[in-house]
């Protein structure tokens, strides 16, 4: 049975209560896309994401802020159906299901894990394919922010929370997917290929890990009632000598 336009309307209403962090991330990448993408001039906004970018000069020089700038910005030069693909369903609705499943703290904690762990990943590849020629000398200042790294750690961390038979499936296009539009130098794709993919690893262990610390819900359910009911009251003991045991309130051997 379809859900009717009702049903839907106090779904979204209810979204920012379920999913606390998801929304304020949501909000805050709008703010940001609309900020740097239409009111900046164009200068200001290459200058500003010159100065967050991840790049090997930022990385060395202000690792902290370019590692938290460039997750607090969507792709403004990205296309529509990248943005929607990163945000919509990455953010949007990946996020927001593991923050509703897992709690706020390792929805949160998965993302930011991915971010962080593809651009050292990505950091590591970048020096050595540079130092061995690999890579051009100029990829070292190429521009490189926003959420994706996090979003393709949430897509594969909710793995472990489909059904069983979609989740050998669904682990192998997120590893799989970061390669369909990979640049190759030699053997080795594009650094942003690489942290794609090493985000998706990231999301996979992380998500493995956290959702194997919950309880089935057939083993929650009793200990919540457990916890509602009162505890049984304990039989009284039998006096010595008679079936029966002595009134509450009265001595025992007096009328």
């Amino acid at each position: 049975m379809s859900r009717n336009p009702a049903s839907h309307v106090r779904g979204l209403v209810g979204y920012p209560r379920r999913s606390p962090a998801t929304f304020a991330v949501l909000v805050l990448l709008a703010i940001d896309g609309i900020v740097v993408g239409r009111l900046m001039s164009d200068a200001a906004a290459d200058r500003l994401l010159a100065d967050i970018s991840t790049n090997l000069d930022n990385l060395g020089h202000r690792p902290l802020r370019a590692m938290a700038g460039s997750l607090m910005l969507a792709d403004i030069h990205g296309t529509l159906m990248g943005n929607l693909l990163t945000i919509g369903f990455g953010i949007g609705v990946c996020m927001a299901f593991l923050e509703h499943r897992i709690g706020t703290l390792r929805a949160v904690g998965i993302t930011v894990l991915g971010h962080v762990g593809a651009t050292l990943v990505t950091a590591v590849v970048l020096i050595a394919a540079i130092h061995h020629g690999t890579y051009p000398e100029d990829t070292r200042h190429t521009l490189d922010y926003g959420v994706s790294y996090a979003s393709m750690a949430a897509i594969a961390a909710i793995t472990p929370l489909l059904p069983v038979r979609l989740r050998p499936w669904w682990a192998l296009a997120c590893l799989l997917y970061p390669f369909s539009s990979a640049q190759w130098y030699g053997d080795l794709p594009d650094f942003t290929t690489i942290g794609h993919f090493s985000a998706a690893l990231i999301g996979l262990g992380s998500g493995f890990l956290f959702s194997g610390r919950l309880r089935p819900a057939s083993e929650r359910a009793p200990r919540a009632a457990e916890a509602v009911l009162p505890p049984a009251a304990e039989p009284l003991p039998e006096a010595a000598g008679n079936g029966s045991a002595p009134a509450r309130g009265t001595r025992s051997g007096q009328a």
